[in-house]
């Protein structure tokens, strides 16, 4: 029997904990900037938040344009591995990724075998990261927040 392993691929990035940091800085197409903008108007909150969560990974995101609207920074949070989160993306909410990141000069599109490699290309490692809870996954920190409230719940239900 013939046992191939592949060793894991070296992803750019920094760790604290079970926290990884992600920092992607890409060129904009002409006149993305004010196309972005007008996507993003609207924050994440509604559907835009509710397919967020459905990674169920994702601490923070934030879209950040600079440079006279010819660079975007996308930075988020996110527990478990690069692989994981990247293949998250691509299978759980892909149009939401195409839709925000086809503004940025030569993406490929999340299903295209080249979208790792053009990630890679475009993510820049944070020289310094910080987490307040790194060992605590969103998922926990959910689950904590529901257990407050609902022991919240009791404690008024209680003294009233």
């Amino acid at each position: 029997m013939n046992h191939t392993t592949t060793a894991p691929v070296a992803r750019p990035g920094t760790k604290a904990g079970q926290s990884n940091e992600f920092t992607l800085i890409c060129g904009i197409k002409p006149g993305g900037a004010e196309r972005m903008r007008k996507l993003l108007a609207g924050g994440f909150d509604g559907e835009r938040q509710k397919n967020t969560d459905r990674i169920g990974t994702v601490h923070d995101l934030r879209f950040v344009i600079f440079d006279n609207d010819t660079r975007v920074i996308f930075a988020s949070t996110f527990d478990g591995s690069w692989e994981s989160y990247i293949d998250d993306f691509a299978t759980i909410i892909p149009d939401e990724i195409d839709l925000l990141f086809h503004e940025c000069t030569g993406y490929p599109g999340i299903h295209s075998p080249g979208i790792k490699d053009w990630i890679v290309s475009q993510q820049v490692t944070a020289v310094g990261f910080y987490s307040a809870y790194p060992d605590a996954s969103v998922r926990e920190v959910w689950k904590a927040l529901r257990t407050q409230k609902a022991f919240d719940d009791l404690l008024d239900s209680a003294a009233s």
